[in-house]
């Protein structure tokens, strides 16, 4: 990656399916994420969560404290804490306290080894004490971009489901005879037509499902260079214009694909933690440094 190579946040797999979001009764519920509803960036590249066998068009940075083997590892211990988390039993909660536990044993051991080697040097304990800290930070950032990008391969498994259920039992009412654009009014429906054409409409999804943008992004800003461009899309992009004062950035204008002719690429300055809600600086450097964040606007 070039200096100047815009990375796109805060997805991480890419535009959501917008179909997912909305039914026939709320056809504007969906929130710009898909691709239908907003211009690709040309040459952007979307944050790697450090797994194997990164694709060519994301960044994977060099700060990942796992390598891509363990990251492998603990995204499968994430999914099956979901899992267990969605089968009613406690062994979630049991996994995540026993983590916790370890982490702070591990951290705890890390310092005794820290101190131990500083031979009673108070600055190099300090030193110690301040590694382990990082190091702890990045770990947890990280774990927190690979639960970001299990949620949004389940919420794109979810909407593929649902997808299917609604044409299947489309076919279903079709095969029966049943007009689901029927007026109903005025009469009830037997229950087996009624029911039928209800699961035969498209099912939205609620967008909780999707991870909260300011979680990924305070995340993200860890393994993120300062000096990298982020472009910015979806609810993430519809606050922050309302949040930063943008301006027309030429540019970035050309790398602006499939937008509407009156399309303008915009950016503004801001630290990251002006962009995350927080009132003051936070002390985490990847937090407070100022940063380029790019997106686009309408212009009459």
């Amino acid at each position: 990656m070039t200096e100047s190579s815009p990375i796109l946040l805060p997805l991480l797999r890419g535009p959501l399916p917008l179909h997912a979001f909305e039914t026939p009764a709320q056809p504007n519920l969906a929130p710009a994420t898909g691709a239908e509803s907003a211009p690709q960036w040309s040459g952007a590249l979307r944050l790697w969560p450090g797994l194997p066998d990164a694709p060519a068009n994301y960044f994977c940075p060099d700060k990942y404290p796992f390598s891509p083997r363990e990251a492998q590892a603990c995204l499968g211990d994430l999914q099956q804490m979901g899992d267990a988390a969605l089968s009613g039993l406690p062994v979630g909660a049991a996994a995540a306290a026993g983590n916790s536990r370890a982490a702070r044993r591990a951290s705890e051991m890390a310092l005794i080894k820290g101190l131990d080697s500083s031979d009673g040097n108070p600055a190099a304990a300090l030193a110690a004490e301040a590694a382990r800290k990082e190091q702890l930070a990045l770990s947890q950032a990280q774990k927190a971009l690979l639960w970001a990008w299990l949620q949004e391969g389940t919420f794109a498994e979810l909407a593929e489901l649902t997808t299917r259920f609604a044409h299947d039992a489309g076919g279903l009412t079709a095969a029966l005879g049943v007009d689901p654009d029927e007026d109903l009014d005025g009469f009830t429906p037997d229950a087996l037509t009624g029911d039928l054409v209800r699961l035969g409409s498209p099912i939205a999804l609620d967008t909780s499902l999707v991870p909260p943008w300011r979680l990924v992004t305070a995340n993200a800003l860890y393994f993120v260079p300062a000096d990298a461009p982020l472009v910015v899309e979806g609810p993430m992009r519809n606050d922050l214009l309302d949040l930063l004062d943008f301006a027309p950035a030429q540019r970035w204008q050309g790398l602006l694909e499939n937008a509407p002719a009156n399309a303008v690429a915009v950016e503004a300055r801001a630290p990251g933690w002006q962009v995350l809600g927080h009132t003051r600086p936070t002390g985490q450097p990847p937090l407070d440094a100022e940063r380029v964040w790019v997106t686009w606007r309408i212009e009459a």
